[in-house]
C-alpha cells in the first residue's frame, strides 16, 4: 500500500495470456518516458493538534543531490508527488443512484500561506522545475500521484466504483483527464487506487481503459487534448497493483493487459513491500522479506511475460509499516524482528531482483523507491526511517 489523502505518508503517514497479443492498431513503440527509475515524495506535515504544514518542493535538494551521486543508469527519471484524489458522493453510495457531478477529482492545494509554507502552487510543479537533469540524455518526469479507497469508511470514499456503470466510469475518466492534461506541468499520472479489481470489466476496467485513450490524444474533451506540443506523445501514466493482480489466465491480467498495452502508454507497479499478511505495525524480519520478495518477484517475473504487461517495483528505502528500523505507538508489535538498518532490506530486494531475473526482463521498466516524506506514520503508530538513509542512497546510487 502507498499512503494516500486519507492515509497519507505527512499523516502518517495486450489483452489476452501467454503471448496471444496482437499491438497491429498500434505498432509503435511505447511511450518514451516509461522506462526509468523514480521515486515518491510527501510534502505534507500532519502533527496531532498543529495545522497542517505544506512546504512544495521540500526535498528537491535530496532528489537532486541523489541524481549527482548516482550512476547514469541509477539516476531517478520521474518523481511522483501527491496531487490529487478521486472521490464518490453517489446517494447511500448506491453506483446505480450516481451522477457525474458526483464523481469528483479533489485537487491538493497548498495551505494559505504562513509558517511552514512556501511559494504558491502545487507540489508538483516545483519539482518540475526544481529538479535538474544530469546531462543533455537525461530528463525527469513530473508525475501526479492521484489516489483513492475504494473500501474506505469516510465521506467521498470511493465505495460503489467498481459498481459503476461504464458510461459513469468513462465519464469519471474523461473528468480527470480534461482536467490533468489542462496542466502542462504534468507529464504523467500515477493512480493509486486500491484495492484494484480487475477480475471483471468494472468501474475501474472502464476507467482505466478511457484513461489509456484519453492519455494518448486519440480524443479531445472539452478542447483539452492531453497529445500537445509540450506532450507530444501524450501523457502516460501506471496503476498501483500487487503481484496477484497478474495471476496466470486470471481475467485480472488479461484487463491489466489490454489497459496499459492498448496505446502503449500505461506499467504497472506492483509493491515489493508491507507483503505479511500481519496486521500494521508488526515487523518483518529480514530473513523473512528476503524470501518473501524473492517469491513474488519470481512470480512478477514470470506472470508479466505470460501477460505481456510492462512494470515497475516499489522497494522499501524509507520505513513501511511492516518493514523499518523503528515504530512507536500502541499497533507496534515485534520490533526485535525489525532490521537494525533500513539498507538490510534494501539489499534483500536488490538481490532478489537480480536473483530472480526480473531485471534482465524487457518489461522491467525501474524501480520506484518509498519514499521521501516527512513523517510515516499509519493506525496509530509512527515509522522510521522516513526518508532513505544515506547508507541506503550511497547503495543505490550503485545498485539501483
Amino acid at each position: 500500500m502507498k499512503w494516500s489523502k486519507r492515509v497519507t505518508a505527512a499523516a502518517i503517514c495486450a489483452l489476452g495470456i501467454g503471448g496471444a497479443i496482437s499491438y497491429a492498431s498500434n505498432p509503435g513503440e511505447r511511450h518514451s518516458s516509461l522506462a526509468g527509475h523514480s521515486a515518491w515524495i510527501y510534502d505534507s506535515l500532519n502533527l496531532p493538534g498543529k495545522p497542517r504544514q505544506l512546504q512544495p518542493g521540500y526535498h528537491i535538494d535530496a532528489i537532486n543531490d541523489y541524481n549527482r551521486r548516482a550512476g547514469k543508469h541509477q539516476r531517478l527519471s520521474a518523481v511522483y508527488s501527491y496531487h490529487g484524489s478521486l472521490e464518490m458522493y453517489c446517494p447511500g453510495k448506491n453506483a446505480k443512484r450516481c451522477k457525474e457531478d458526483q464523481l469528483i477529482l479533489s485537487l491538493a492545494t497548498p495551505v494559505k500561506r504562513g509558517r511552514g509554507d512556501s511559494d504558491k502552487g502545487s507540489s508538483l510543479a516545483h519539482y518540475r522545475q526544481g529538479v535538474k537533469p544530469q546531462d543533455d540524455s537525461h530528463r525527469v518526469a513530473a508525475v501526479a500521484v492521484i489516489d483513492g479507497v475504494v473500501n474506505g469508511d469516510y465521506e467521498g470514499s470511493l465505495e460503489g466504483f467498481n459498481e459503476l456503470p461504464r458510461h459513469l466510469a468513462e465519464g469519471f475518466a474523461d473528468k480527470v483527464s480534461a482536467s490533468l492534461c489542462a496542466d502542462p506541468t504534468i507529464d504523467g499520472v500515477q493512480f493509486d487506487i486500491e484495492p484494484l479489481n480487475l477480475d471483471t470489466k468494472n468501474g475501474q476496467y472502464y476507467f482505466y481503459r478511457r484513461i489509456a485513450e484519453n492519455f494518448s490524444g486519440t480524443r479531445s474533451l472539452a478542447g483539452v487534448n492531453c497529445k500537445t506540443s509540450a506532450h507530444p506523445e501524450g501523457r502516460f501514466f501506471s496503476v498501483f497493483a500487487p503481484v496477484r493482480a497478474l495471476a496466470p489466465n486470471s481475467l485480472s491480467a488479461a484487463n491489466m493487459a489490454e489497459i496499459v498495452n492498448t496505446h502503449r502508454n500505461g506499467y504497472m507497479i506492483a509493491p515489493i513491500y508491507d507483503l505479511d499478511a500481519s496486521p500494521l505495525g508488526h515487523a518483518t524480519s529480514v530473513s523473512d522479506y528476503s524470501r518473501m520478495a524473492m517469491q513474488q518477484l519470481s512470480q512478477l517475473n514470470d506472470w508479466a511475460n505470460q501477460a505481456k504487461v510492462p512494470f515497475k517495483i516499489g522497494i522499501p528505502a524509507a520505513a513501511s509499516v511492516h518493514e523499518y528500523v523503528g515504530c512507536n505507538g500502541p499497533p507496534c508489535r515485534n520490533s526485535k524482528a525489525a532490521a537494525t538498518s533500513q539498507l538490510a532490506y534494501v539489499k534483500s530486494v536488490i538481490t532478489a531482483l537480480d536473483s530472480s531475473g526480473a531485471r534482465d526482463n524487457p518489461l522491467f521498466l525501474g524501480n520506484a523507491i518509498w519514499a521521501w516524506s516527512r513523517g510515516i506514520s499509519h493506525g496509530g503508530a509512527s515509522f522510521t526511517p522516513q526518508s532513505p538513509p544515506e547508507e541506503v542512497l550511497d547503495y543505490l546510487a550503485k545498485r539501483l
